[in-house]
């Protein structure tokens, strides 16, 4: 047995290392697995599989959650719902790092990509918050950190994952994102007053009621707003309009998001539509959102549809290729001599799970979340179920571990994601984001003292 682990995890790392695409790797030490301790008549299995997945209605969920993502990151959504919260949090100690943080959680429930949350966030606060004094890689570290929120928060593309593979509910895997997503969001926005408290040079910009200064902006915008009340023959009534009309126009447009979130995620935990069917509701939802808010084009749908392309045959040549795999690590035996392997050595439950745990701290510094989760689950998820750990509770730990993965180095995606969207130099980007570190070990440490967290929603369901 020791020979045939040998064998196929020896291949798949020589596919990585070669430069294979993850997804192929996987299906090439599958291949490699049959050829050499299979019969070829096997490789007909693996065809069933690819055909099974390719052709299955659950497959849908992915594609439609990822196309109702980018219907409302490319329009203008995020935008909408920054500009709200930077208002009501204005008066505040570090009110756009709490505003950031809250619209990276809204945005969260929306989206389904850490990626694409961290992109759709830093375009309309990176700039905003420097300007307004915020330390660049303090600036950056919030928006990172804010990004890796969707991947925990409802829909979850790292969870469609899991769930296809290990064949767990993804309806319930994803109310098992819910409590631990607004944990890390409470976290972000407690850490950050900390650390403003603790050392002002953080935001040099005075954001407190007392002593609140405002910017050229916002004495162009009172001055406007002034010389449009004389305007109008300066009757009471009219001198009393609490906000101007754009104003009004934007805290409207984001009723229709919030809107979707309840309605989508609402309909998931009563059981009123299966995720798939949500999902195609919230697609239908987000590109009205976008037609109603005119800011739909061809040129924008053309971008929408390509990139949706893209990611979804992306995650589907990933859940063929592992689904592939797993079944080759089944019939060889390979996870149930694992499980004994481990059994025998005398190890603690929580010995393995914390020698797991460094694990995906290793594997998620190197490649993306969805590669991540496809090339550990089959190995390891069987003998964590031997040891009494909850399937739906360990796809929220490594989805925790792969947020992680998202903010370190070298190929953190979401520090690549930021650096293209800003001058602020690589290493001061890294700066921002270590802090966070700390955050996640807090939130790792309370998901496993108290597992309850993950678990207590999606059993009510």
């Amino acid at each position: 047995m020791g020979l045939i682990a040998l064998v196929l995890g020896g291949a798949l790392i020589v596919f990585i290392i070669i430069g294979t695409p993850i997804c192929m790797a996987l299906g090439a030490a599958a291949s490699v697995g049959i050829l050499a301790f299979m019969r070829n008549t096997q490789f007909n299995q693996l065809v069933s599989i690819a055909y099974t997945q390719s052709t299955s209605i659950n497959q849908l969920v992915a594609p439609l959650f990822v196309l109702m993502a980018e219907f409302l990151a490319q329009g203008g959504v995020a935008g909408d719902i920054f500009t709200v919260l930077s208002r009501k949090f204005k008066g505040f100690k570090a009110g756009l790092a709490i505003s950031a943080t809250l619209t990276s959680t809204v945005f969260a429930a929306l989206c389904g990509s850490s990626a694409a949350t961290t992109a759709a966030i830093g375009r309309i606060s990176i700039k905003e918050m420097i300007d307004r004094g915020y330390d660049p890689a303090f600036t950056c570290g919030v928006v990172m950190a804010g990004g890796t929120l969707g991947i925990m928060i409802p829909p979850s593309m790292p969870f469609v994952l899991y769930g296809i593979i290990t064949e767990a509910s993804i309806a319930k895997l994803f109310m098992a994102g819910v409590i631990p997503g607004l944990m890390l969001s409470a976290f972000f926005c407690i850490f950050a007053i900390i650390r403003i408290k603790l050392n002002p040079d953080l935001c040099k910009t005075v954001e407190s009621k007392k002593g609140y200064k405002p910017t050229e902006e916002d004495a162009a915008a009172v001055i406007e707003k002034i010389e449009s009340l004389k305007n109008k023959n300066g009757s009471k009534k009219q001198a009393e309009a609490p906000m101007l009309p754009e104003e009004s126009k934007i805290g409207f447009r984001i009723v229709f998001p919030f809107a979707l979130i309840i309605f989508v995620l609402g309909s998931i935990y009563t059981g009123i539509a299966t995720p798939t069917e949500a999902a195609g509701v919230g697609v239908l939802g987000s590109f009205l959102i976008v037609l109603i808010t005119r800011r739909l084009n061809t040129r924008m749908l053309t971008q929408i549809f390509a990139q949706a392309s893209r990611t979804s045959a992306m995650i589907l040549m990933l859940s063929m290729c592992g689904l592939g795999l797993t079944y080759v690590v089944s019939f060889l035996g390979i996870a149930s001599a694992i499980s004994e392997a481990i059994a025998a050595s005398g190890l603690s439950r929580w010995s393995v799970m914390i020698l797991v745990y460094i694990m995906w701290l290793i594997l998620g510094c190197l490649m993306d979340p969805g590669s991540m989760v496809v090339l550990t689950v089959p190995f390891i998820l069987p003998t964590l179920n031997e040891l009494g750990f909850d399937t739906l509770w360990v796809g929220v730990v490594s989805t925790l571990m792969v947020e992680v993965g998202m903010i370190t180095p070298p190929v953190g995606l979401n520090l690549f994601v930021t650096k293209s969207m800003t001058n602020v130099p690589m290493k001061d980007i890294i700066r921002g984001a270590i802090p966070y570190l700390l955050i996640f070990g807090i939130a790792l440490l309370l998901l496993s003292v108290f597992p309850q967290l993950a678990l207590w929603l999606p059993n009510r369901m």
